[in-house]
């Protein structure tokens, strides 16, 4: 990362840059969804994802399973979408175009990833007899995992940089949301472990590159300020 940090030194390398890691993201998504084949059998269970899930579907509440379809709610688009976008929109009314941009590349970078990711790697969900909703697409990583862990986090980031004091407090609140979600998928039926555990790792090292594309972004911006100021 310094090393890159050091060499990206224009908005185009910057953006050629972040599009690698997007790239490298992608790849190690797709290989890890490849390599869990070897450990699957037929219906796409492993022995850990279906030892989780059978202990969850017998222990299911009415109670629990309210909160499971709320938390599920929360990490779905028809949320997502709207509180990602009022939040870019709030942002540049503010005139903080940098943040705006962490929020917006955070969750559509995040959407784009695992949709492709399902695209190759194709993984069955767990049988429809145990899903208490309906859901369509296959199964590997969690959509919902991904774009949940992304955009929250953005937000926290959001949170910290507008107030300082809040940034402790709004991480812990985006990664408590994060893990709830997750585990709503597969209580819910419709995700195996393993899918929910790809989902936080593919939206953790994206929000990561997002949060350091951001700083370089700003850096470069800086170094502009600076050397316009010099040739006055």
């Amino acid at each position: 990362m310094a090393w890159l940090a050091r060499r990206t030194t224009t908005p185009a390398l910057l953006a050629l840059v972040t599009l690698g890691w997007f790239a490298a993201i992608l790849a190690a998504g797709i290989l890890c969804g490849d390599l869990l084949r070897l450990a699957e059998r037929p219906d796409g269970s492993t022995s850990f994802d279906s030892s989780i899930t059978s202990w969850m579907v017998a222990h299911r509440t009415g109670g629990l399973t309210t909160l499971a379809r709320l938390l599920s709610a929360v990490g779905s688009q028809k949320i997502l979408l709207p509180v990602a976008g009022v939040a870019a929109l709030l942002l540049v009314g503010r005139r903080r175009l940098l943040l705006a941009g962490l929020v917006v590349a955070a969750w559509g970078g995040a959407i784009l990833l695992y949709s492709l990711v399902k695209h190759f790697v194709h993984r069955p969900r767990p049988p429809a007899a145990i899903w208490l909703m309906k859901v369509t697409s296959t199964s590997f990583p969690s959509g919902h995992a991904t774009q949940s862990l992304a955009t929250f986090a953005a937000l926290a980031l959001v949170a910290a940089a507008l107030a300082a004091g809040a940034g402790g407090a709004a991480k812990g609140l985006a990664f408590a949301l994060a893990a709830s979600i997750g585990w709503s998928r597969v209580y819910l039926g419709v995700h195996w472990t393993t899918d929910v555990i790809a989902g936080w790792l593919i939206g953790a090292a994206w929000i990561t590159i997002v949060l350091w594309g951001s700083r370089m972004a700003s850096v470069i911006e800086r170094r502009r300020g600076d050397e316009g100021r010099v040739r006055r």
